[in-house]
């Protein structure tokens, strides 16, 4: 056995009635019985009981009080270990479960992870502190133009700290000293990101719309130089990584959750040591992956690879974000 399966040892302690004792394990028995599941079933089946247990974790661990509904999620995240179980131990065949007339946009365990972030990202705190502060630490790997070797690592790690305000940025710079950027002096003029081909002020922050069907065909009205879905995937992003309100937050998660070609990583530990659950989304010749702290719905890394050819799924980018918050003061 090897370690990566060693948490099947508990399984032989369960009988299938017991393991099987939950709503609506009638239905998914009557499918019939299987053949043991192939390694790889075995590895998406445990990967999905510690995320559930994670996530457990998480509420309850979690700095911001939960709702009336945390009974609810329990309830559903012990349902989905038990199911799991029984998938395990080949107790049962798991029929496929239409979502409505089409299958869901991104994979079923990725959607309801990112639905529940969105719920944990709602229950935040607001705040109206002027500053978003934002200390990164950046990897780069370059590529060798010339020859087309493989990539190469740059100079270094390097780590940056900003504070973002609605005027401008400052920066600490490696010397311990502090640059300051402006917006100028045109009457309006305000710091912005650039999200789907649409200029986004600092104003407007706090007017995206909070519903997520709407938050979508806001997202998808942009004009952007690249294919839309994957314009609007890195809008996403951009906005998370923003000052934007615990609302607007929460329905970026569940935007995310629906975009095409999401899939759940699973637990993972980012580059600082942080435990942490990746998402993965392939755009061309690239792959995305975005680590979560499930216990803020904060991100916790940014991870860009390569796909196809020699260098393939090597990561030529990797920003860990070793603060994302909400500061009252500024050097």
């Amino acid at each position: 056995m090897t370690e990566q399966h060693e948490g099947l040892d508990t399984l032989d302690t369960f009988d299938v009635p017991d393991v099987l004792d939950f709503p609506g394990a009638d239905i998914l028995a009557a499918a019939g019985e299987v053949a043991p599941p192939a390694a790889g079933t075995v590895d998406a089946a445990l990967a999905a009981v510690r995320l559930a247990a994670a996530g457990e974790g998480a509420a309850a661990d979690s700095k911001w009080p939960r709702r009336g509904f945390a009974g609810t999620r329990r309830s559903r995240i012990l349902l989905s270990a038990a199911a799991v179980a029984a998938v395990v131990a080949g107790a049962i065949a798991v029929p496929t479960i239409p979502f409505g007339d089409t299958p869901p946009a991104a994979g079923a365990t990725a959607a309801s992870f990112l639905h529940g972030v969105a719920d944990t990202a709602a229950e935040a705190p607001r705040t109206d502190a002027p500053y978003w502060k934002v200390r990164a630490r950046s990897v780069h790997r370059l590529v060798n133009e010339t020859s087309g070797g493989p990539l190469k690592p740059a100079s270094g790690p390097s780590t940056t700290t900003s504070w973002t305000s609605r005027s401008g940025t400052i920066i600490e710079t490696s010397k311990g000293k502090y640059l300051r950027t402006g917006v100028g002096k045109e009457p309006g003029a305000q710091m912005s990101w650039q999200v789907v081909g649409m200029e986004v002020k600092w104003d407007d922050l706090a007017d995206l719309p909070t519903e997520p069907a709407a938050l979508k065909a806001y997202l998808e009205s942009g004009n952007p130089t690249t294919p839309k879905n994957e314009a609007v995937f890195n809008g996403i992003v951009q906005l998370l990584l923003a000052p934007v309100s615990p609302e607007v937050r929460s329905a970026l998660y569940d935007v995310l959750a629906e975009l095409p070609y999401i899939r759940l990583v699973g637990p993972v530990k980012d580059g600082a040591g942080r435990a942490g659950v990746a998402i993965e989304n392939d755009l061309a010749d690239r792959r995305t992956r975005i680590v979560i702290d499930p216990k803020t719905a904060m991100p916790l890394e940014r991870q860009n690879s390569i796909l196809g050819g020699p260098e393939d799924g090597t990561a030529y980018l990797t920003i860990t974000y070793l603060v994302l918050e909400s500061a009252w003061k500024a050097p």
